[in-house]
């Protein structure tokens, strides 16, 4: 894996040439569906992986993503699951597929605005039978979907992803304080042949390999007319599907502060699970389920090469707990079985 490589959106999203840029293109694609701006372009979001413009216009507030280049699949990805799925993506005005730019309407409010009390979580209970049934469907379009450059981290290719990660030391932190320490990374050399195992073990279920969000929390989705829509697709990957769900109790945890045990995530899981019987047995999904979230912070940590390796070393350092803290949790997750 290749460190250091110069940095191309921590300055990029605010230089002057680039906000030329993309103001012309937003212009053009707006005159192209008769909508009208109104207003200055506002920037309310910049990271270094990714900026959100604001447009005033006659049709309402319209949102622009520019990503780095090693995301720009998600403008095809993006695209193509609106086209396909309307009623569960934003709806998609205009993408540049090369450059990794995406023009949408505005998807509504975020979930996140309608999680003020804990009972609240039943929203989680009326969308993941939504996102399954995405999933399911997408299922049958997993060569399209790598075409279009989503990462594929199947079952068959996990094990070689997670030897490659742990070759990268700076990544693990091991020179750092809050990176792992070195009995922490003897754990995990010696845990390969286990996780390829337990790779191996889930993949003998009949449940089809898909689409896996991979960020899926109450800020990436949401609330239009009724429907929930789920946005911020450049984490994703074709990967086991109950991958997805690990981002979404962190997401709870981080919220609610839920015990390990809280009857909440019994409940999400079951009503997740449900939407997959026709693969398998209730008892042999739940089997299932257990053996991917053992594994689920593998595909968690892989999420943040793209963005880590297109950091110069200084920002690195703002994330060099990212992977380590989910590593750790890999461990602790192998541990306890």
């Amino acid at each position: 894996m290749q460190m250091n490589k110069p940095h191309p959106s921590r300055m990029l999203w605010i230089q002057p040439s680039w906000l030329e840029q993309a103001h012309r293109w937003i212009d053009d694609k707006l005159d192209q569906h008769g909508i009208e701006r109104q207003g200055a372009i506002a920037q309310p979001h910049i990271r270094h992986w990714s900026t959100i413009l604001r447009v005033p216009t006659s049709a309402g507030d319209i949102y622009f993503k520019a990503v780095i280049s090693d995301l720009a699949y998600e403008a095809a990805l993006t695209q193509t699951l609106s086209d396909r799925y309307p009623d569960c993506v934003p709806q998609i005005l205009a993408a540049d597929r090369q450059q990794g730019w995406l023009m949408m309407m505005d998807g509504g409010a975020r979930l996140r605005e309608n999680l003020t009390r804990i009972d609240d979580i039943q929203h989680w209970e009326t969308l993941l039978p939504t996102y399954a049934k995405l999933q399911q469907e997408a299922a049958l379009h997993v060569d399209e979907l790598l075409e279009l450059g989503v990462c594929d981290r199947r079952l068959a290719v996990l094990p070689a992803a997670f030897q490659e990660l742990l070759e990268n030391v700076e990544i693990l932190g091991l020179n750092d304080p809050s990176g792992l320490n070195l009995a922490e990374y003897q754990q995990l050399q010696n845990s390969a042949d286990g996780v390829a195992r337990l790779c191996e073990k889930l993949s003998a279920f009949g449940v089809l390999e898909t689409i896996d969000h991979g960020d899926l929390h109450d800020g990436n989705i949401f609330i239009l007319d009724g429907c929930y829509r789920f946005f911020d697709w450049g984490d994703s990957s074709i990967s086991h599907p109950f991958f997805s769900l690990h981002r979404v109790y962190g997401n709870l945890d981080q919220r609610f502060e839920l015990e390990s045990h809280s009857f909440w995530f019994e409940r999400l899981t079951a009503c997740y699970l449900e939407t997959w019987v026709k693969y398998e047995t209730k008892e042999r999904l739940e089997a299932a389920f257990d053996l991917a979230q053992q594994l689920s912070s593998i595909p968690a940590a892989l999420r943040w090469l793209p963005v880590l390796l297109n950091m110069d070393a200084v920002t690195r350092t703002q994330y060099v707990e990212a992977i380590p803290s989910l590593m750790r949790e890999l461990l602790r997750d192998l541990q306890r079985k």
